[in-house]
């Protein structure tokens, strides 16, 4: 089984229809849909879904404002971690007029199926790793950097680790920024300038 942890503050009641679209686009003799729906930061929100998934399983994580499943988009985005060299794989995220929506600072690129991401990071829109015991840093309220702050973790602990866009798994992000206002944001980035003085770099 792997595990697809929605880390949300929505209620159960909010989430019906997403998680109605989601369990139709999977095999739910494969794939656990773990929805933490805790009015608390993304950090603990996302933290909650490991701990209930359990170390050592591959799991997707998958905001809330993600649309456009389709059934075997799952299978297709956890197939690159087949590769023990790949720590983490991220779906292609698009606009509502199918163009590439903003992941980071990274330019779309479409050369191929699977691209390896040179930054070594990630957005956490969409995304499957290993659960290896890593833990988002829930000193970062609201949302936004912890997962920033979790791809530097990972690229501590994998130094040699790949981050890869799964170009063709492409799925809708409304990027609704949600707990990323009244100063949140802008307090998490400090946090992270202060944690990460020194950028990670491969050896």
């Amino acid at each position: 089984m792997i595990d697809i942890i929605i880390p949300t503050n929505k209620s159960k009641k909010d989430l019906r229809l997403f998680l109605k679209n989601l369990k139709l686009s999977v095999d739910v003799t494969k794939f656990n849909i773990i929805a933490t729906c805790f009015n608390v930061s993304a950090a603990t929100n996302r933290n909650y879904g490991l701990v209930k998934s359990g170390l050592n399983n591959i799991v997707i994580m998958c905001d809330d404002d993600i649309l456009n499943f389709y059934p075997g988009w799952a299978e297709s985005l956890v197939k690159p971690l087949e590769n023990k060299n790949v720590i983490m794989v991220s779906a292609r995220l698009v606009n509502k007029d199918n163009t590439p929506a903003v992941m980071m600072n990274i330019k779309p690129d479409f050369s191929k199926k699977v691209i390896e991401v040179k930054e070594r990071m990630l957005p956490s829109a969409c995304i499957a790793f290993r659960n290896d015991g890593t833990k988002f840093d829930e000193a970062y309220e609201g949302a936004g950097f912890e997962d920033t702050d979790f791809c530097m973790q990972l690229n501590e602990k994998y130094p040699n680790g790949k981050f890869v866009i799964k170009n063709t798994v492409k799925l809708l992000h409304l990027n609704e920024m949600k707990n990323q206002l009244n100063g949140q944001l802008q307090k998490n980035k400090q946090y992270f300038e202060k944690k990460w003085v020194l950028p990670i770099t491969s050896k």
